[in-house]
């Protein structure tokens, strides 16, 4: 058995883990030190997921294939391009199977008859799990960081599902 993998590489981003027949296994705001995105703390948390006490091994990863947006500022959108190639450094080095997806991609594919925004990212993960806790400690608000990696992991699901 295995685990799939989403991630939504943003700071305010998230990681999410989904067995293989669907159910979270865990999901993880993006961890972040000094304003960037950790990439150890997110190893240490890619390498827990593979020990796990019923073994299972992370299948793939999909990380959403980011580029710059209009009237973005040069340095946030270096920060942010830094941060997106300190994820795919660490599923790298970790020897992970990572598939880059646009987000127009897997919105059309999960987000079916819902708003291919973040609020229609949360509405889904709601209604697809709803005991899974996207409300972070001291938060009101869904994480719709985490919201968007637990639809990129239930795309790359449904990747494996194909004939």
């Amino acid at each position: 058995m295995h685990l799939t993998i989403g991630i939504d590489p943003g700071l305010i981003g998230g990681v999410a883990a989904l067995d293989h027949a669907g159910a979270v296994v865990g999901l993880w705001p993006m961890p972040v030190a000094g304003g960037e995105v950790h990439p150890a703390g997110l190893a240490d948390l890619l390498r827990s997921l593979r020990c796990l006490d019923n073994h299972q091994d992370i299948g793939r990863v999909c990380v959403e294939k980011v580029s710059s947006m209009p009237k973005q500022g040069v340095a946030s959108t270096f920060k942010f391009g830094t941060g997106w190639g300190m994820v795919r450094g660490v599923c790298a080095a970790l020897g992970a199977s990572v598939v880059l997806v646009p987000s127009t991609i897997w919105k059309k594919r999960v987000l079916l008859g819902l708003p291919h925004d973040k609020a229609g990212a949360v509405q889904f993960c709601t209604s697809r799990w709803p005991t899974a806790d996207l409300v972070l400690p001291g938060c009101r608000v869904p994480h719709d960081g985490i919201a968007d990696a637990l639809c990129l992991a239930e795309y790359g699901r449904l990747l494996e599902q194909r004939p």
